[in-house]
């Protein structure tokens, strides 16, 4: 039996770090769960060996969602499982996934269930796959959790899609504008600055702290570019922790328009899954389990956690959604007419999708919102670069004027 290392907070907030015996990564997490510990870092180990460069392959979110549909739609014609796996394993266009259902396939002909099977892969299919899966497969309704979950990661490919489109533009502006920027420094200040020497004249505020610029970036540009190099690392490194995702992701939600976008992001991604799992079948609680899992906000994860605790202490839903920050009024308030009259993930499922739409207005017009602030600030780096080189030149002109 595998060997996981995991660290792992207890219910007081503690950090715990050890290692437990598992047939796979989700009975790993759900036998800590059960220990009243709360999974950070959860590894396969072997021999005192990390075996994660295997398990870290992963597939795109296109490639899932179109496998996702295939496997939707193979199914409810009636092929058998097996037939549907090798199928789709010959059409696939990703090599780890590919090797994933390969080896899906084999298990399955072995005797293993489609969720202990898929649960082998974890860096391809996270917790809500996989327990979908085995919700389905327990209560033979596989092909509706199917559909949902084709639904579900539709969903989410396209909110991240088109945010990643909407911020195209805005990326093209600023990368066009840095290299304009490095190239006025490197190559027209100097020789503007050649020039006011060699008329010696007294130079205005901004041209002095201009040139003083441009000495800089040309003397000290390599050293700059290797501490931004080095920055980018260390910072990237640091935002894959606990701790920095946390402080991240909260710092996130405050930034202007992005903010607000990112809290619609996350409250359709907690309504859309928890919807998802709650139909399949799953109590409540071990639905927000696995939705705190993969909500993809660290910030947000830590609130759906609290959520969870209270619940299984018996509070409501919606009353304890009220007592936290992230959570929209209209997310809290459809909840609680959702537990009042027994239809939670109906209301949930409203919500997500009333999000999903309004997420789409946002994206789309990002760039649109984003226009006024780009202006601004090429107005203004324009505005300082004409300034810099202009006003000593007006201001030799006026010299000159003045002894004619």
């Amino acid at each position: 039996m595998p060997k996981y290392a995991y660290k792992a907070r207890s219910m007081q907030g503690g950090l715990v770090q050890g290692t437990i015996e598992a047939d796979n990564l989700i009975v790993a997490k759900t036998k800590l769960s059960e220990q009243g510990l709360i999974p950070i870092v959860v590894n396969v180990t072997g021999g005192g060996l990390s075996m994660n460069i295997k398990l870290t392959k992963g597939v795109k979110a296109e490639e899932l969602m179109l496998f996702t549909k295939q496997f939707g739609t193979l199914f409810r014609a009636g092929m058998g499982m097996e037939s549907i796996l090798g199928t789709l394993a010959i059409q696939c266009s990703s090599l780890n996934l590919k090797e994933a259902l390969e080896t899906i396939k084999v298990d399955i002909q072995q005797g293993s269930s489609l969720a202990k099977a898929f649960g082998k892969h974890p860096f391809i299919f996270d917790d809500l796959y996989v327990n979908m899966l085995a919700s389905g497969e327990e209560a033979g309704i596989l092909e509706e959790v199917l559909d949902q979950l084709a639904s579900v990661v539709e969903k989410d490919y396209a909110m991240k899609k088109g945010i990643k489109s909407a911020m195209l533009y805005p990326k093209i502006v600023v990368g066009v504008l840095v290299a304009a920027i490095t190239a006025l420094m490197y190559l027209v200040v100097p020789k503007f600055k050649s020039m006011f020497d060699s008329l010696g004249a007294e130079l205005p505020l901004p041209t002095k702290i201009l040139i003083g610029s441009s000495n800089f970036v040309r003397d000290y540009g390599l050293v700059l570019l290797i501490g931004t190099v080095v920055a980018f690392v260390v910072y990237h490194k640091w935002s894959k922790t606990p701790k920095g995702r946390f402080l991240v992701d909260r710092f996130t939600f405050k930034l202007p328009i992005f903010g607000p976008l990112s809290l619609k992001v996350a409250n359709a991604r907690f309504a859309n899954i928890l919807a998802c799992l709650y139909r399949s079948g799953l109590p409540v609680t071990k639905a927000l389990s696995i939705t705190a899992e993969t909500i993809g906000n660290e910030a947000f994860m830590r609130e759906v956690r609290v959520l969870q605790a209270d619940v299984e202490k018996g509070h409501s839903i919606a009353d304890s959604m009220r007592k936290l920050t992230y959570f929209t009024p209209i997310i809290v308030e459809a909840t609680s007419i959702g537990e009042k009259t027994g239809s939670l993930d109906s209301m949930l499922n409203s919500m997500g999708e009333h999000y999903d739409v309004e997420i789409s207005h946002i994206t789309k017009n990002l760039s649109t919102m984003l226009e006024p602030i780009l202006l601004v600030m090429i107005f203004g780096i324009v505005i300082v670069f004409a300034l810099a080189i202009f006003l000593p030149m007006w201001g030799m002109h006026s010299a000159l004027l003045n002894k004619h």
